[in-house]
């Protein structure tokens, strides 16, 4: 079973091109997917949660209120050490045992994809990381696009990630997602091969 860690910067193309790989036949293993997994109502993590920031971050469902964590994770630093010192241990031990299964399922190629692959230290654990990249203006363009932001919020939301120059430097290999779909596929597909191979 070949293994390859998938990251980027926000709006830089990183689940376009875990869409691509799927399509090539990759099993992909969503971190985030795993996060809203490990915080279901009554799940430890979710326990946690409640006694840690109160149930005033639950809807009246139980479930928890994530844009109210959002917001308050992006006021305060400390709250979002807090929150991730409870999720990020959980979500690697369940990303581990996925990664196991595929292999006792005999999946020939997985791919783990995390957008904050470099900031929690997965890649001291897993190789080779490819990092889908794209330059700060087409960033935020995309982002504005997408997601409607305000120029602050655009700022706020770069800041509180680590920099694309900062993650080029810790990366194996690099896809530049600045020109079009089409190229994209290209790269990915290229570059696949070539892991592959190795």
């Amino acid at each position: 079973m070949k293994l390859i860690g998938l990251t980027g910067g926000i709006a830089s193309g990183k689940s376009t091109a875990a869409a691509i790989l799927r399509r090539l036949g990759a099993q992909v293993i969503d971190a985030d997917a795993l996060a809203r997994e490990i915080v279901q109502p009554h799940q430890p993590a979710w326990e946690e949660i409640v006694e840690t920031f109160g149930k005033d971050v639950l809807q009246a469902d139980d479930t928890l209120d994530r844009k109210k964590l959002r917001t308050m994770v992006f006021a305060n630093p400390e709250v979002r050490k807090q929150l991730e010192a409870i999720t990020h241990p959980k979500i690697r031990r369940l990303a581990q045992q996925k990664i196991a299964n595929c292999a006792a399922a005999g999946v020939s190629l997985v791919v783990y994809e995390a957008p904050l692959f470099f900031e929690t230290n997965i890649h001291r654990w897993l190789r080779p990381v490819i990092l889908v990249a794209c330059d700060t203006m087409t960033q935020r363009h995309r982002l504005q696009q997408r997601d409607n932001l305000t120029q602050s919020e655009i700022e706020e939301h770069l800041g509180a990630q680590m920099s694309l120059e900062e993650k080029r430097k810790l990366a194996d290999h690099i896809i530049e997602n600045n020109g079009s779909l089409a190229d994209l596929e290209k790269k990915v597909e290229a570059l696949v091969k070539t892991i592959l191979a190795t």
